[in-house]
C-alpha cells in the first residue's frame, strides 16, 4: 500500500511539472524577423509619452536606439535628416536609456532637432523596448517595422545611409 501511495505522488508530481511546463508562455524573440512590435512606454522629453497604441495603424515604424553622449548617433541623425522628403509614412521614434534623461535636452538642442516633425518622438526608456530588440552592438541601432508593425530589418553595428533608405516609406 505505501509502495503504490508512493508511486501515485510520483507521478502525480510528474503530471503537475509537466502541466506547469506547458501553461507558460513562451518567450518572444522580437529580434527575429516578423516579430511584433513590443509594447513599451517613452517618457517623451518635452511631455507626454509614446505606447505602441499610439502609434498610428497602418503605418511603418523606425526606431533608432542612441545615446545622447554619442557622437556618432548625431552623424546619423544628421544623415537622416538629408533624407526626411523619403519619411512620407514612416514613423519615426528616437529612445534612449532612462539613465540619459536629464542629458537629453542638450543633445535636441546640439542636433537642432526641437521643432523637427521628423524627430518629435524622442524620449527615455526604462528598459522593457531597449531589452527587447537592443543587440547588444553598435548605437545608434535602427529598427524598421512594416504597416503592420512586424519587424522588418535590424541594422546595428555599421551601416551607411544606402542601407537605411530601402527600408523608409
Amino acid at each position: 500500500m505505501k509502495q503504490a501511495l508512493t508511486l501515485m505522488v510520483l507521478l502525480l508530481s510528474t503530471y503537475w511539472g509537466i502541466a506547469q511546463q506547458k501553461a507558460q508562455p513562451a518567450k518572444v524573440d522580437y529580434t527575429k524577423k516578423g516579430a511584433t512590435l513590443p509594447h513599451f512606454y517613452i517618457n517623451k522629453t518635452d511631455g507626454g509619452y509614446i505606447i505602441p497604441q499610439l502609434l498610428k495603424k497602418g503605418k511603418p515604424v523606425m526606431i533608432m536606439i542612441f545615446s545622447p553622449e554619442c557622437d556618432h548617433c548625431g552623424v546619423v541623425l544628421d544623415s537622416i535628416k538629408t533624407i526626411r522628403e523619403k519619411f512620407k509614412t514612416t514613423q519615426v521614434i528616437l529612445v534612449a536609456e532612462e539613465r540619459h534623461k536629464d542629458k537629453m535636452v542638450g543633445f535636441i538642442e546640439k542636433e537642432e532637432i526641437k521643432n523637427d516633425p521628423l524627430f518629435k518622438n524622442i524620449g527615455t526608456n526604462k528598459g522593457e523596448l531597449i531589452a527587447a530588440i537592443y543587440t547588444n552592438k553598435i548605437l545608434p541601432q535602427i529598427v524598421f517595422y512594416d504597416a503592420n508593425h512586424k519587424l522588418v530589418k535590424i541594422l546595428d553595428g555599421h551601416y551607411t545611409l544606402a542601407d537605411i533608405i530601402p527600408y523608409v516609406k
